[in-house]
């Protein structure tokens, strides 16, 4: 399948999706890959994960339509933030199953994550990144897409959050409802080092996947105020 665009709720953000349904050789004859990208490759041997791996870069390509004339990599920086050489956009993406997505922003810092309904995951493993709230919002939904919507919403967020900042206990998920084929709006609210942050994380339940995308509110253009407010009373 081509690539496709996907309407972004967030302005000034590009977001795309690819179905991957192509060999390898298809992707490599469109990515243009350089020596670190070709070593980062090198280091995957699971035929599937390779075509995900480079899939998710063929989508990027096309979002942002960077050109072969143009040295243009994928790098990461020392927390593993991925980010473009002699470029100016913030980038984030994610690959499962037969999907890949990207997402691109030059304003914000930006997290995208996509979840294939097709892989089989351990529903158990909720308490280990679900809190109490949240716990109790998914006892009343009790389906698969609601555990993968919660994932995948964490997993945005600690795209663009970093490192040091846990699933459970920093970030606060609210969640209202859904249903297949609907897009719509999680708050969320991060919890550390006595301070708040509040974020919202854009969803798109589709019939063969989950997707979530937000951005960085708090890192904007010089005269906009971050909606941080400190824990600790003054």
């Amino acid at each position: 399948m081509p690539f496709s665009q996907i309407k972004s709720r967030i302005s000034n953000t590009q977001l795309g999706l690819w179905k991957v349904e192509e060999d390898e050789l298809f992707f490599l004859e469109r990515v243009k890959l350089y020596e670190n990208e070709w070593i980062r490759l090198n280091r995957i041997s699971h035929p599937q994960k390779r075509l995900e791996w480079l899939s998710s870069r063929l989508c990027l390509k096309e979002l942002i339509k960077i050109t072969d004339t143009t040295r243009v990599e994928s790098l990461n920086n020392a927390s593993g933030k991925p980010y473009l050489s002699n470029s100016n956009f913030h980038i984030s993406y994610s690959h499962s199953g037969n999907y890949s997505t990207a997402i691109a922003s030059q304003c914000n810092e930006v997290g995208v994550d996509i979840e294939y309904l097709g892989r089989k995951r351990n529903l158990r493993t909720r308490f280990l990144f679900m809190n109490e709230p949240e716990l109790a919002w998914f006892d009343q939904v009790n389906t698969f897409e609601a555990f993968l919507l919660l994932w995948s919403s964490k997993e945005t967020l600690y795209k663009i959050l970093g490192e040091g900042h846990a699933f459970k206990d920093n970030i606060f998920l609210q969640p209202s409802g859904y249903v297949i084929g609907s897009e719509g709006v999680i708050p969320a609210v991060i919890k550390k080092d006595n301070q708040i942050a509040h974020y919202d994380v854009h969803y798109l339940v589709h019939e063969e996947f989950v997707l979530t995308y937000a951005i960085n509110p708090h890192r904007r253009p010089s005269g906009s105020s971050p909606r941080i407010k400190s824990l600790v009373s003054t």
